[in-house]
């Protein structure tokens, strides 16, 4: 059942939310949009009021472009604003996510870039109306349960095989570990498990952390004081990467890795189930699931799962397929509503319908390698891609669900993930952002601090508030 719990209040952050500082005294620091819901989440019918409250002159014209479920239908003319006042309204039954993205009037680009530059001026928000009637595009393969269950059998009839040595870090109350665990091929899980020294049999929560998409990037590595900072709130922590890469091998390794064997992973056409890249990707985090839960400090009940992005991909994966997840914790997760264009919606990443050929919204604002746009592999693709969509995976789950949603994430569209939670059978809860894109970061201040408090302190709280639970 989905409860869209509001956190976000109108008193907490006000009407409006200073968008600053970019490049330039533009739009974004020039200008501060605000809903009359600060969370961007209405029901069938309310009334959306978008305003705009100068706090720097901007005696340039400015107009917005109105993007439905990531197509653009139309532009609207504002003028120019010298005070507080309305620019846009919206009443309707829904479901439907809705972006703004205000510019310069006639500054439009004939082609709308996905991802929008901190050097432009101009700003987006996004809201959604009757966000818990989104259905995925995709309906579940007939053997979908028989194919996991078969893939995850043959997984565990592979031996496994591990290594451990330990690994020193700041808390002398923490005991770390670097681990390698055999999988189903030469690929093994790599990463660090953590827990308090002397724990008691039977005493401790799983809390496993996924990393997202990338390679080289720091945030795609496992760390030991990452596991160590979550084994202090009192758990069993394992943090590891998604590739089965070394450990702390180095900026060359992961480099080599990136411009060889793991270059444009997520882009590969896709010929069969067996071979496409995030089977594997699944099955180690399986693989890694089954070795942290012999631990003899688990509590045999509680584990719980974070991730960001691909992160969150794998983390709806575990959920979907093994019944011994609790909660899921996840932010922007990828992988969910690949069949939304079906409906006329935009897809998410890996985007693997458009790059094996079919035509959809997202297509035309993505450069595509024009080589394997076959209808051979666009058809693979349909058939294939249905077996790792998040939103087909997770149908059904029991577990609770904490789930951050960027209304302005055009890699994980925020119709797709409502399209995946609407289909939980536990208890789901959402944070969702107005001005969040898919990366943190780039949310324009200071509505990041207030980000910082109200979702990323929350979050904190909520996996703590857990583990506490579980204690007492």
């Amino acid at each position: 059942m989905l409860n869209l719990s509001r956190f976000i209040s109108v008193t907490t952050i006000g009407l409006f939310l200073s968008l600053s500082p970019c490049h330039g005294e533009g739009i974004v620091n020039s200008l501060r949009f605000g809903l009359n819901h600060p969370d961007g989440q209405y029901a069938s019918s309310d009334t959306v009021i978008v305003s705009v409250e100068p706090v720097n002159e901007y005696p340039t014209p400015i107009e917005v472009a109105v993007f439905e479920n990531g197509v653009m239908t139309h532009v609207e003319k504002i003028g120019v604003v010298t005070s507080p006042r309305v620019v846009f309204t919206d009443v309707r039954t829904g479901p439907v996510a809705v972006m703004l993205e205000f510019r310069p009037e006639g500054t439009f680009p004939e082609r709308i870039p996905m991802n929008l530059a901190p050097s432009e001026d101009a700003i987006r928000i996004g809201y959604v109306i009757n966000g818990s009637a989104f259905e995925p595009g995709f309906q579940p393969p007939r053997d979908l349960k028989r194919y996991w269950k078969r893939q995850i059998r043959h997984l565990r009839k592979k031996n496994m095989i591990v290594t451990s040595k330990p690994v020193a870090i700041r808390d002398n109350g923490i005991e770390c570990f670097d681990v390698e665990v055999s999988a189903l091929d030469t690929v093994p899980v790599r990463g660090y498990v953590a827990r308090p020294k002397d724990a008691r049999e039977g005493s401790l929560p799983i809390i496993i952390q996924l990393h997202a998409a990338g390679v080289s990037g720091d945030w795609c590595k496992a760390k030991a004081q990452a596991a160590a900072d979550l084994a202090q709130n009192g758990a069993i922590a394992f943090d590891f990467n998604a590739h089965g890469m070394l450990n702390d091998a180095g900026d060359a390794y992961y480099k080599a890795l990136e411009e060889g064997p793991l270059k444009d992973y997520s882009y590969r056409p896709i010929t069969s189930r067996n071979s496409y890249y995030f089977r594997k990707m699944i099955l180690r985090a399986i693989r890694a699931l089954d070795y942290i839960t012999m631990d003899p400090a688990w509590d045999g009940k509680t584990i719980i799962l974070l991730g960001e992005s691909q992160g969150g991909a794998q983390a709806v994966a575990l959920a979907g397929l093994d019944d011994r997840i609790t909660d899921v914790v996840i932010n922007v997760p990828a992988m969910i509503g690949n069949g939304g264009y079906l409906l006329g919606r935009n897809d998410a990443w890996p985007w693997p319908i458009e790059y094996n050929g079919a035509d959809t919204p997202t297509s035309k604002m993505m450069d595509v390698n024009t080589d394997i746009l076959t209808p051979k592999n666009a058809r693979r693709a349909k058939k294939v891609a249905p077996y790792f969509d998040g939103a087909i995976l997770m149908k059904g789950s029991k577990a609770r669900f904490l789930v951050e949603i960027g209304l302005v994430d055009t890699t994980c569209p925020p119709s797709e993930i409502f399209s995946g939670i609407n289909g939980v059978a536990g208890e789901v809860k959402v944070i969702s952002s107005p001005f969040r894109n898919h990366w943190s970061a780039s949310i324009p201040e200071p509505y990041k601090a207030w980000w910082n408090e109200n979702v990323q302190d929350f979050r904190q709280d909520y996996i703590k508030n857990i583990i506490k639970f579980v204690g007492h």
